[in-house]
């Protein structure tokens, strides 16, 4: 009696294991449901920002002058781009303008604290602070141009940047302020 139980319970597991291993239609709509894949968007894998590479600056100038054009901004004209390596800015600073209120985009940067950034800061700030340098833009409109630079989540961030290239959110430094700012400027590049 045992060995016929033992000769039922092997046939009845091998007849399972056939059924199991048929390739029902239930493993194509698993094999469906596992290849679609969706991809959230954030900045590693958006075709303009996975472009940036802190150990390569101007990376982040030609991802500006793209994101401009999609906004009709048409940043070509603008050749004369520098980035200038400071091993210590003030308070941490990672980078800042240096080319506000003149003809030239000139970024200083503490290329030590920037790389420390996470992508989404380093985009923040770059854009932050080509928003001075190219359009000569004050902290009074908020955004992208807020004084504190911070890590925005993807979504948020695209709105801000179309924001500032449409012009809804960026103030424009007055002839007075732009004087001061020059003036600033040249004392301390001294």
């Amino acid at each position: 009696m045992t060995n016929q139980l033992f000769k039922l319970f092997t046939s009845v597991f091998f007849v399972l294991s056939l059924i199991n291993c048929s390739g029902g239609d239930g493993d194509e709509e698993l094999k469906g449901y596992l290849q679609e894949e969706s991809v959230v968007p954030d900045y590693d894998n958006d075709p303009i920002y996975s472009k940036a590479n802190a150990k390569n600056l101007p990376t982040f100038w030609d991802i500006f002058v793209e994101s401009a054009a999609l906004y009709g901004k048409d940043l070509s004209n603008i050749t004369d781009v520098e980035f200038v390596s400071e091993a210590d800015l003030a308070g941490g600073t990672a980078a800042r303008a240096l080319g506000s209120c003149h003809d030239y985009v000139k970024i200083q940067v503490d290329e030590t604290v920037f790389r420390n950034l996470t992508l989404g800061e380093q985009l923040f700030l770059m854009y932050h602070e080509f928003g001075h340098d190219v359009f000569n833009a004050s902290h009074d409109g908020g955004g992208l141009m807020a004084p504190n630079v911070r890590s925005v989540e993807y979504t948020l961030f695209q709105r801000e940047v179309e924001d500032f290239f449409t012009g809804v959110d960026y103030i424009e430094w007055t002839d007075e302020e732009c004087e001061i700012i020059r003036e600033l400027l040249k004392t301390e590049t001294q």
